[in-house]
């Protein structure tokens, strides 16, 4: 489940929301209940943390199956080699928390975007999105457009992490339908994503996953 080279995210335990720092590293090694990372990188600013044995952090990665998992760890001392390593401890699989169960979990968000046709069929407009997956997203459309079905187009997407840091994507998309709805004035498209770089998709699993974790703290149905 997790395999050597897999990116594990950590947050630091304790911490408020707003205090909280994330960091990533790259599982280098394992041996039994060991879990040996090359030193991790300030997710925000990109500078290598330091910390103290003992320190407690709550750990994630993204599984085969674009599930999250996540799982509690601990640094438990250090290793020097051709790279410098820390060791954390693996709880086991029995003890990973598994957070999305469908393949991209849908999470409602308004994220600005630039939307551009590939062929000039119309003009460039900018709305938001009413929700966002791993796949595609919800677009809200403005009034008189001529957004046509089935035709590709490109987004321009930006999503604030956790940790403040903004992310910029620009993704080749399809236009699946438009829907009309009495509740709403306004028309939305069902937008998929094709040919999306992979880390592209990875960013913004991650930002539906942190867009999770915030509506249930907030006790907002997801």
């Amino acid at each position: 489940m997790l395999n050597i080279g897999d990116t594990i995210y950590l947050d630091i335990e304790g911490h408020s929301e707003e205090e909280k720092q994330r960091f990533k590293c790259r599982l280098v090694d394992r041996v039994k209940d060991f879990l040996f990372i090359d030193y991790p990188i300030n997710d925000r600013t990109k500078k290598v943390g330091f910390f103290h044995d003992g320190t407690e952090f709550n750990a994630s990665f993204i599984g085969k199956d674009q599930a999250v998992y996540l799982f509690k760890t601990q640094l438990l001392a250090r290793k020097k080699g051709q790279i410098p390593m820390l060791i954390i401890n693996d709880p086991g699989k029995d003890k990973y928390l598994r957070i999305q169960r469908r393949q991209h979990v849908r999470v409602e968000a308004s994220l600005d975007v630039a939307v551009h046709p590939k062929d000039h069929e119309f003009p460039p407009f900018v709305s938001m999105t009413a929700d966002i997956s791993g796949g595609g997203l919800a677009l809200v459309l403005p009034k008189n457009h001529n957004l046509p079905v089935g035709k590709e187009i490109k987004c321009w997407l930006s999503l604030q992490m956790s940790t403040g840091e903004m992310k910029y994507i620009q993704v080749n998309c399809h236009v699946i339908r438009i829907i009309s709805t009495k509740d709403s004035p306004r028309e939305k498209a069902s937008i998929q994503f094709i040919d999306i770089n992979e880390n592209d998709r990875q960013t913004i699993i991650r930002y539906c996953f942190e867009r999770q974790l915030y509506l249930r703290k907030k006790g907002i149905p997801e």
